[in-house]
């Protein structure tokens, strides 16, 4: 393949890094039509990660290797065309705390693209490129996908090979995708994660009316259509289920938790050092992750083992077969014009919505549902057993097949 050197890049989306690259694929490959963006945290040969912050870029060497998810996709032809800004460290759902300017929702200008994976989704909605690869442990997929009007995965933990991707909390943390086209997603990812098994059929549909009762009108009817579409392209039965107790506040804190401990464990030497660097909540919630580290193991001991139950009983809901029709978003957000306040509240929330793929490890797409109505679409989840990563994604080409081709478009 050829190697191109770092060069300076702007787009009118702010979407890329100021030290961005791009990488020819090979020219015979499966997606040799395709073009793709990188969150600035996958390792590149020679080239120095942001992890969101130029601190961050100035305190740590380049990469002796390329993440194997890069060196897949440029294997099989796909083009890198640049390297995306993200929220420092990977940790935030607004999109509004990385380097430099906010990337622009081109999907809807008044909301920010969501994050951490902000300019991944912003270079997809702005169509400067097919795919965006990103990494979700909170919903940094789902939630950047839901926002800007696409469709993406976060796969089942672990099937994407996350190796040279800069960790988070790696108990939770998923290599996904994102995409204006299900079919893109669908090619990249048999690439990323081959598997010579077809997926099983889907014989149940269940629509968690109980979580969208408290989420907005417009996700409410988003959640019913798609699932009634689901169910019809499948042949699947539709009911009803609750799902509240998977998504309340009390999850949503457990998760918390679990996940500020592994960060601080991770992250906490270097956080100590440039704390007065990052962001006034980023560095808010980085101090929580310190304060808990500190908890006593009886109260750490108990939290594993809440999340191992938690895990036991999702399982036996979401089977084999099955798919939850689940919000992503509780209501449209973030807006650029919102108060601190409003953000931590819509990032709580959500992060309450994205609990149960990240907390059990099962996969979660989303299918971006075009309101004609409104003239914009509405992220709706779609959670699956684990390794039902090709039933998902052929629940999304079913459901573009069925609604219309295209996103952001009534078809």
């Amino acid at each position: 393949m050829t190697l191109m050197p770092t060069q300076q890049r702007t787009d009118d989306v702010h979407a890329f890094v100021h030290t961005t690259l791009t990488r020819q694929g090979s020219t015979d490959g499966p997606l040799a039509d395709l073009s793709f963006v990188a969150k600035d945290m996958f390792a590149i040969d020679g080239h120095t990660s942001s992890f969101g912050h130029p601190i961050w870029r100035s305190t740590h060497e380049p990469s002796q290797s390329t993440a194997p998810a890069i060196e897949r996709l440029l294997e099989a032809g796909a083009r890198l065309e640049g390297l995306t800004k993200m929220d420092q460290l990977a940790y935030s759902l607004i999109g509004d705390a990385g380097e430099g300017s906010a990337p622009i929702n081109s999907h809807d200008p008044e909301l920010f693209c969501g994050g951490s994976s902000s300019g991944s989704a912003s270079a997809v909605a702005a169509d400067m490129v097919d795919v965006g690869l990103g990494t979700d442990t909170a919903g940094s997929i789902r939630v950047p996908a839901a926002v800007c009007g696409l469709h993406g995965l976060r796969p089942t933990h672990g099937a994407i090979d996350s190796r040279g991707a800069l960790p988070l909390a790696s108990t939770f943390d998923a290599v996904g995708l994102m995409s204006k086209s299900a079919d893109a997603i669908a090619r990249a990812f048999r690439v990323l994660a081959p598997a010579e098994s077809e997926p099983a059929a889907v014989e149940s549909i269940l629509l968690a009316t109980d979580v969208f009762a408290d989420c907005e009108d417009d996700a409410k009817g988003a959640g019913s259509a798609v699932a009634a579409a689901l169910a019809e392209s499948s042949g699947a039965a539709l009911q009803r289920t609750s799902l509240a107790s998977f998504t309340s506040p009390e999850v949503g804190d457990l998760f918390a938790r679990l996940q500020s401990r592994e960060i601080w464990s991770t992250h906490g030497s270097w956080v100590a050092q440039h704390r007065e660097h990052l962001a006034p909540d980023v560095r808010e919630r980085l101090q929580r992750c310190e304060d808990l580290d500190g908890d006593a193991q009886d109260i750490k001991a108990a939290d594993m083992a809440a999340r191992a139950a938690y895990v036991d009983e999702l399982v036996e809901l979401v089977g084999p077969g099955t798919i939850v029709v689940l919000p992503v978003l509780p209501r449209r957000g973030p807006l650029r014009t919102w108060e601190d306040v409003d953000l931590k509240q819509f990032r709580r929330e959500s992060f309450c919505l994205s609990a149960p793929s990240s907390l059990s490890g099962l996969p979660q797409a989303v299918f971006s549902w075009f309101d004609s109505d409104l003239d914009r679409s509405i992220g709706i989840g779609l959670l699956g057993a684990r390794g039902a990563d090709r039933q998902l994604l052929d629940a999304l080409l079913r459901l573009e097949a069925s609604v219309g081709q295209g996103v952001g478009s009534p078809g």
